[in-house]
């Protein structure tokens, strides 16, 4: 019997599976229940990662019961012919000297990789790399294996449980396994893994968006100091969490994504439509050529912004300065909207359009057009479409101000990640361009754009999350309960005098509070036997650490 092993224990005449978290000598007075059995031979986790089990169960606010279960396979594993017993025990103390380190490149992020764990592979150190989505895990193992062989496994959320578990056992067990899995695999055993690598740590997709809303940045990184091991991030730009937690950027010299052209919507008279004359003539001039174009829409999540049809300002909330809707309220801050500022016209229309409207109007003048999987000249798609662009003439951003002034503090890095993701889809030669549409010429992330350059804008973000104590510099933490019943009262009494209150504020069907504060690694323990009573009152409670959207 060890550390990590899963037990079958019969309480009250049920029989229930649970996991060893300590062996000690018990006081021979003391009744215990015995055990009946094993489930499994090969150990869920040893004393190193329960550790980081234990920091994920307090960081995000959740029973270490359900930790330990995103940490175990769909079904029992078994060990293999090659087995021996050990599994996590020979790791090299050396790796602690070796700081995260971030690559900055452009999809696909194959070959980047393969450079990346060549060392690890050679030496037949086993190595974990963690994307965004299956479709880019199938890519890269694919990548991988011509380089490996059958030492590449893949996890993914889409697979059989029975293929997981044989990938989990293989990464626990068997020396030189190279994994390559989506989100869920963060928390698994990694045997003797020498380097973790992890794909756009940015994208949404990286945290888990039901609790507890895991998020794979954190828990790599905490990990790697732990148990330990080495992490490199790849993206197009760094995030502000990697870049307050690493102490190397590793960046091409000059451009780092391709030249970007900027339509200035400001120039079209109101009610012009939302693709600019200048922006219909590049794509039906490139589509007329017989070459790929690319078109993004905002994807759910992103609020459209809004302009005067009187005047042409784009509306934004006198109080936050987020892209004001049709609504009465700001939809970030609540506060009222009120008429254009310059005018005070009522009369709005929308700069950004789903993915229907955008074919429809290009449609007009080009006959190739569709969305993606359609096979056209022209196609129009959101951010999740753009894992499956390759190289394009022309890439289009329909709406960058909606990006940019969306009601949640991490828009404008969001936007400008996003945005860079488009322009590199951009394939080199003469007449080869991205072109983003704005009605604010004037503002950051459009001239981080046309710069080329990602340190200057994200420095200028870092001040700003600065001067509000948002992350990285501060902490945030949403709770959301559907009975608000005594809420307040507790959360006022627990955590009042460990971190700023704010709400409540209606979420939906739920009711929303934030929590902020410098450090909130306190209040996160206070909050337990919050969230607790209220679950016991009936209650359904979310709790939502460093919360994307506020």
């Amino acid at each position: 019997m060890s550390v990590g092993n899963r037990v079958r224990v019969r309480v009250s005449g049920r029989r229930l599976r649970g996991y060893v978290t300590a062996t000690f000598d018990a006081d021979p007075g003391r009744k215990l229940l015995p055990i009946d059995g094993l489930s499994g031979q090969i150990p869920s986790f040893d004393a190193s990662s329960l550790e980081s089990l234990r920091w994920a169960a307090t960081h995000y606010v959740t029973p270490l019961s359900v930790i330990l279960k995103r940490s175990v396979p769909p079904n029992v594993p078994q060990p293999t012919a090659s087995w021996t017993g050990v599994t996590r025990d020979s790791r090299r103390g050396s790796v602690q000297e070796h700081l995260p380190v971030f690559r900055v490149g452009a999809t696909p992020f194959g070959p980047d990789v393969a450079s990346s764990i060549k060392a690890a592979a050679d030496d037949r150190r086993s190595v974990v790399v963690i994307a965004p989505s299956v479709r880019e895990v199938t890519d890269m193992a694919a990548h991988l294996a011509d380089l490996h062989g059958d030492r590449v496994v893949t996890a993914t959320s889409s697979m059989s449980a029975r293929s997981v578990t044989r990938s989990w056992v293989a990464i626990a067990t068997r020396e030189g396994t190279i994994l390559v899995g989506t989100r869920e695999v963060a928390l698994w055993p990694f045997g003797d893994v020498d380097i973790v690598v992890v794909v756009e740590d940015g994208r949404r997709v990286m945290r888990s968006p039901s609790t507890p809303t895991l998020g794979v940045r954190e828990v790599i990184l905490h990990r790697s100091r732990v148990e330990p091991f080495r992490v490199v991030f790849h993206g197009p730009v760094p995030t502000l969490e990697t870049l307050a937690a690493l102490s190397t950027v590793e960046e091409p010299p000059g451009r780092q994504w391709p030249m970007i052209e900027v339509v200035d919507r400001g120039e079209d008279p109101p009610g012009t439509g939302m693709l600019a004359e200048r922006t219909k003539a590049a794509i039906r001039s490139v589509a007329s050529e017989g070459a790929p174009v690319f078109v993004l829409v905002g994807s759910r999540g992103y609020a459209p912004a809004f302009r005067c049809v009187s005047c042409g300002d784009v509306q934004r909330c006198s109080k936050c300065g987020s892209a004001a809707s049709r609504g009465s309220a700001c939809r970030r801050c609540g506060e009222r909207l009120t008429p254009c500022k310059s005018c005070g016209g009522t009369r709005l229309y929308p700069l950004g359009a789903g993915i229907g409207s955008i074919v429809d109007d290009i449609g007009r003048f080009v006959d190739s057009v569709g969305r993606q999987g359609d096979k056209k000249l022209v196609t129009v798609g959101s951010e999740r479409d753009l894992v499956d662009i390759t190289k394009v003439a022309l890439s289009v951003a329909v709406d960058v101000d909606g990006l940019a002034m969306a009601p949640h503090y991490r828009a404008a890095e969001d936007a400008f990640r996003l945005l860079v993701r488009l322009a590199q889809t951009v394939m080199g030669g003469r007449g080869r361009r991205c072109i983003v549409q704005t009605a604010l010429r004037d503002q950051d992330v459009v001239d981080a754009l046309v710069s080329g350059r990602s340190r200057p804008f994200l420095e200028g973000e870092m001040k700003s999350r600065e001067r509000f104590g948002f992350p990285p510099v501060g902490s945030l933490l949403a709770i959301e309960v559907d009975r608000a019943e005594g809420a307040q009262e507790l959360l006022t009494k627990h955590i009042g005098s460990l971190a700023t209150i704010l709400g409540p504020a209606p979420a939906g069907d739920r009711t929303r509070w934030l929590l902020q504060g410098r450090n909130l690694d306190a209040a996160r323990i206070a909050l337990r036997p919050v969230v607790n009573t209220l679950r016991s009152h009936g209650a359904r409670v979310r709790v939502d650490v460093d919360p994307i959207d506020l």
